[in-house]
């Protein structure tokens, strides 16, 4: 009687056990059917949030580098000129002896130093140089403009016996063109010394 007792009470124990994991079967599949279906939706809006931040930083890095590192041209000019003195004959021989004060700029509109060597600055009348004056090697900060004042003298001693000189020595117009051939190296985010 006892094992009777016994194995009844093992197979309510086990009809138990059985009943509970059956429960658990049918209430899990609702719980995983909630949990794929919200997280899934809102996990793929976040990624495609992720994914478009990353391509804007992306874009916005390339933008900035190609801004920084690529180099441009640094540019020279003879802003003004003002006589300080003049000679000049008309005839027989056309002549002019002149000195002038020059401001000159160098700009450089990169992100880092421009290092340039000694230029020389030629004046020439009607292709033919008339004077010259040689400035000095320096180094432009980047993203500004090094201003520079010169005295040249100038003198028709090459020109000879040109009657375009004349008529322009008798109507008191000289035209002169600048040229110079300026060398010089673009440093850009260097850590190297000052000057």
């Amino acid at each position: 009687m006892a094992e009777t007792n016994f194995v009844q009470a093992k197979e309510n124990k086990d009809s138990t056990l059985v009943h509970s994991k059956e429960s658990d079967l049918e209430e899990q599949p609702q719980q995983s059917k909630d949990s794929t279906t919200e997280p899934s939706s809102k996990f793929t809006r976040k990624d495609l949030a992720k994914l478009v931040a990353s391509l804007v930083v992306v874009a916005l890095t390339i933008v900035f580098l190609v801004l920084v590192f690529t180099p441009k041209h640094p540019k020279f000019k003879v802003r003004s000129v003002a006589v300080e003195t003049l000679d000049y004959t008309n005839s027989p021989n056309p002549s002019f002896n002149m000195r002038f004060a020059a401001k000159m700029t160098m700009k450089n509109p990169n992100f880092g130093y421009f290092r340039y060597g000694v230029t020389n600055v030629s004046f020439a009348y009607r292709g033919i140089q008339v004077g010259e004056v040689s400035i000095p090697k320096a180094r432009v900060r980047a993203v500004s403009t090094r201003k520079m004042n010169a005295s040249i003298n100038l003198n028709a001693k090459n020109v000879g016996n040109d009657t375009n000189l004349e008529s322009d020595v008798r109507l008191g117009t000289l035209t002169l063109t600048v040229q110079s051939n300026m060398k010089g190296k673009v440093y850009l985010m260097s850590l190297g010394k000052k000057e």
